[in-house]
């Protein structure tokens, strides 16, 4: 839904990136963003050993509501004029339905990632984008199986990083998977024309298909980005190669 979501309102709106970042500069930036990811990870490792429950919670409520303030700011403004207070409101909204573990708190997760893969899109070039999926996609398989989220596995009971989950039944998939997904697909309407722009698609979703295939076999976490973002980049730049 939130591929989905991010890709009709890129085709609507055509944005252009506000910033052109060259290779060396996409690579530095990327493992920047990498970086404050994995310090985060690290955080919460500290803050669910300690049993910081309360504390978790409200930093994961603030990020949101600043997240979804800001991205949707940007998406409305590309629509219509709609005074920041109501917002503000929305974005409060959002955030608080984004606690529940239903198909409702799964639709308000779906529209912050939407959303925020949209003001990734609109601010920062393809170039980087490809060099921030790519790295992100790296880094994933690091924490699931070495990494920090490995930690966070072993620690947590679920409880206090519900939030930052999408449930489906007995699966969960992180919000920050979901934005990744998203954000793939605005570049592929973007970058490609209509008829092309479908093929990354069916090649990220197969990943996805492929991860959950394997994590019903093995019975174990798996990293959500590694296979679906690789086959989505081969695809993606393949086309770009090849002229669309």
């Amino acid at each position: 839904m939130a591929e989905i979501f991010a890709g009709l309102v890129v085709l609507n709106t055509r944005p252009r990136p506000e910033v052109e970042l060259s290779v060396q500069e996409s690579a530095g930036l990327s493992l920047a963003y990498i970086a404050l990811v994995f310090g985060m990870a690290v955080l919460m490792v500290y803050l669910v050993r300690k049993r910081r429950i309360r504390l978790i919670r409200v930093m994961i409520g603030v990020f949101f509501v600043y997240s979804t303030f800001i991205s949707l700011d940007t998406l409305i403004s590309a629509f219509i004029s709609f005074p920041w207070p109501l917002e503000l409101l929305l974005a409060v909204i959002v955030a608080w339905l984004s606690f529940r573990r239903d198909s409702i708190g799964n639709l308000a997760k779906s529209l912050l990632s939407a959303s925020l893969a949209y003001l990734f899109v609109v601010f920062f070039n393809d170039l980087f984008i490809y060099f921030l999926l790519g790295g992100l996609a790296l880094y994933d398989a690091y924490s699931v199986f070495k990494g920090p989220l490995s930690e966070l596995l072993m620690v947590s009971q679920e409880d206090p990083l519900d939030p930052l989950m999408v449930f489906h039944g007995d699966v969960s998939m992180g919000v920050g998977d979901v934005f990744c997904y998203s954000m793939a697909a605005a570049v592929s309407f973007r970058s490609l024309p209509i008829p092309s722009s479908f093929l990354p698609l069916i090649a990220l979703n197969a990943g996805i298909l492929l991860t959950l295939w394997a994590l019903y076999r093995t019975g174990r976490s798996l990293p959500g980005l590694t296979v679906p973002i690789s086959f989505w980049l081969a695809v993606q730049i393949g086309l770009l190669f090849l002229g669309g």
